[in-house]
C-alpha cells in the first residue's frame, strides 16, 4: 500500500479527440475520487473546456509538485512523461490509449475502477534504470534506449566498441540499440533482443542489422562502460535518445554510454502488472484461445 493520491497532473497523447470522453469522465468523477487535477498549458491548447470542467493550470515549473501524472496515451506518452520527470520523486501511471500500450497499467474501457484504487494508495511504484550517453561534450539521459543509427540511406555504419574498456569488435551494421529494462519491448525487441523485467539492473546491446551470422545481443551490468566509436571512414551516425535527435558522431568520434544516475518512476497497481502485459500485449496475438 502507498499514500492516498489528491493531486494528479493529467498529460493526453497528440490526437485530442481520443482522449475527450476520457477526460471528461475523470472530470466527473474528480469529487468521488477526492483529487485536484492539474493541466499545462500544452493540454489546455488540445482541450479547450478542461477548465470549464474544474481542470487547474499548473506552470511548467511546478509540473513536479504533484503525487503522480495519469496519462491517457500510449507508451510514447508515458514515456515522455517519464522523461520529463526524471530526477522527481512523482512517478506516472498509465491509461491504455494507444496501440500496444505496454507501459500503461489501466485498460482504455473500465479504467475509472482501477484508478480508484490507485488514488486509495494500492499501487506500487517501480524504479526503472535509465540509460545515459555522453558525447561531444554533452550528456543525454533517456528512459528507453540510447540509438546510434546510420545516418544516409545508402551504405552501413562500422562501429567500433569496447566494453569497461575491453576492446569487443568491430560490427558493420545499420546501428546500435543500448536499452534500458523499460526500453527492451521497443526497439530492441523487434531487433531481436530479449525481454527484460522493467526492475532489474541491466542494460541490453543489440544491432540493428548486423553483418554477421554469430552476433546475439549482450546484456550489460549497469555499472559497465559502453564505449563507441564511429570507424566508418566519411558517413556520420546519427544518435537517438528515446526516438529524439541529439546530435551526430563524425568519423572516427567516440560515444560512451552507461546506466544513468537518474531513475524513472512507474507507478503500477501490483506486481503481476509486467507478466500479464507481457501476454496481453506482446506474446497474446500469438496464443491460442482458452477455453
Amino acid at each position: 500500500m502507498g499514500e492516498p493520491l489528491h493531486r494528479l497532473l493529467v498529460l493526453t497523447h497528440l490526437i485530442a479527440g481520443d482522449t475527450e470522453r476520457a477526460l471528461h469522465d475523470l472530470a466527473a468523477a474528480r469529487d468521488s475520487l477526492g483529487v485536484e487535477l492539474l493541466v499545462p498549458a500544452r493540454e489546455l491548447e488540445k482541450h479547450t473546456r478542461l477548465l470549464e470542467l474544474g481542470y487547474r493550470e499548473v506552470s511548467e515549473g511546478q509540473e513536479d509538485d504533484v503525487d503522480a501524472c495519469l496519462v491517457f496515451g500510449g507508451d510514447g506518452t508515458i514515456l515522455r512523461s517519464m522523461g520529463r520527470l526524471l530526477g522527481t520523486p512523482v512517478p506516472t501511471i498509465g491509461v491504455n490509449f494507444g496501440n500496444v500500450g505496454f507501459l500503461a497499467d489501466l485498460p482504455p474501457v473500465g479504467w475509472q475502477e482501477g484508478l480508484a484504487a490507485v488514488v486509495a494508495g494500492r499501487y506500487r511504484v517501480i524504479e526503472l534504470l535509465t540509460v545515459e550517453a555522453r558525447f561531444n561534450g554533452g550528456r543525454h539521459a533517456a528512459v528507453n534506449d540510447i540509438v546510434l543509427i546510420r545516418q544516409t540511406p545508402h551504405g552501413v555504419a562500422r562501429l567500433e566498441y569496447t566494453i569497461s574498456g575491453i576492446p569487443v569488435g568491430v560490427m558493420t551494421c545499420d546501428g546500435m540499440v543500448i536499452a534500458s529494462p523499460a526500453g527492451s519491448t521497443a526497439y530492441n525487441l523487434s531487433c531481436g533482443g530479449p525481454v527484460v523485467v522493467w526492475d532489474a539492473a541491466a542494460l541490453v546491446l543489440n544491432f540493428i542489422a548486423p553483418h554477421s551470422l554469430g552476433f546475439r545481443p549482450l546484456v550489460l551490468r549497469p555499472d559497465h562502460v559502453l564505449t563507441v566509436r564511429n570507424g566508418a571512414p566519411c558517413d556520420a551516425v546519427v544518435v537517438m535518445a528515446d526516438g529524439r535527435e541529439v546530435g551526430s558522431l563524425a568519423c572516427g568520434e567516440v560515444i560512451t554510454v552507461t546506466a544513468s544516475s537518474l531513475h524513472a518512476r512507474l507507478m503500477v497497481r501490483d506486481t503481476g502488472t509486467f507478466y500479464r502485459n507481457v501476454e496481453e500485449k506482446l506474446f497474446g496475438a500469438f496464443l491460442p484461445e482458452r477455453r
